[in-house]
């Protein structure tokens, strides 16, 4: 396994594989719930792009506006770039996984 991750950096730095962080956001949805406080929370994966608190957001047949982006450590961010793992509330219904 780790020469596999060796292999797919190596490539990556050799290829000078990039996401373009100046492009609105695309993400894929990790999980996603619905919290009595907060209302519909996704956590997802920045593919490309950036996201930014107040974006406006469509996933399937739910659509919104962020309200709050979060990182792994519960920490409140303004925006997120490519490959950042975050959690998002402002979706009208929960994600379907």
């Amino acid at each position: 396994m780790d020469t596999l991750l060796d292999m797919i950096l190596l490539q990556a730095e050799l290829l000078e594989l990039k996401a373009n962080p100046n492009r609105p956001a695309v993400a894929t949805v990790v999980e996603a719930h619905l919290d009595q406080k907060l209302g519909s929370v996704a956590t997802i994966l920045i593919n490309t792009g950036t996201i930014k608190k107040g974006d406006n957001i469509v996933c399937g047949g739910a659509y919104g506006k962020v309200r709050t982006l979060k990182d792994y450590k519960s920490k409140n961010l303004d925006e997120a770039g490519p490959g950042v793992p975050v959690q998002i509330t402002g979706l009208s219904e929960v994600v379907d996984g």
